[in-house]
């Protein structure tokens, strides 16, 4: 009778785990002498692209991510103006991968004949599948100097038909600002 709560507890946490973000932070670095607190103001460099990869989503997506940013930022007691205290650099990559899995005799056959009684079989790398892996860095930077004080950022596989990419990057870069000091 007392393995039931155990066994439901156990669940219950697999359940809240698997549920969990698509995403993991990647390690910040920062000066050593960083605090967001000594700042008041921010503002954003310009962000150039260009080339036949853009997508017709980039400059909606862009903005979604300098909205989320401010947001985060503005809750943190910093304000956005024309000549800020603190510039803040946007780096995206995006790559297609491939998921591939490797062959195995026992579940793809018996080894061939080759003639000459040559029986081979070798393992391959067989594709299974393509998905997106995409990589989203903040760098923050002392105006005044022109140096990087922080950076941080996220990285993680992006779903190929995404409603929710506003809530999805708002959940993302609130997550990187709470980690600045």
């Amino acid at each position: 009778m007392k393995s039931y709560p155990i066994t439901i507890l156990a669940l219950l946490s697999l359940f809240l785990f698997s549920c969990g973000t698509s995403y993991k932070i990647l390690k910040p670095k920062k000066e050593d002498s960083f605090k967001l607190s000594d700042y008041t103001t921010f503002g954003f460099f310009d962000i150039e692209a260009q080339g036949d990869t853009i997508s017709e989503n980039f400059e909606k997506r862009i903005s979604t991510i300098k909205k989320a940013i401010s947001e985060n930022l503005q809750t943190r007691g910093l304000d956005e103006a024309r000549d800020p205290a603190l510039k803040i650099n946007i780096a995206t990559s995006v790559k297609e991968e491939t998921q591939t899995r490797q062959t195995d005799f026992r579940t793809e056959g018996l080894p061939r004949y080759m003639g000459q009684r040559r029986y081979s079989w070798k393992s391959e790398e067989v594709p299974v599948g393509k998905y997106r892996e995409g990589t989203l860095v903040i760098d923050l930077v002392d105006a005044a100097n022109n140096k990087m004080v922080w950076q941080g950022g996220v990285e993680g596989i992006i779903p190929e038909k995404s409603q929710n990419f506003d809530q999805d990057i708002n959940k993302a870069i609130a997550d990187i600002i709470t980690s600045i000091p």
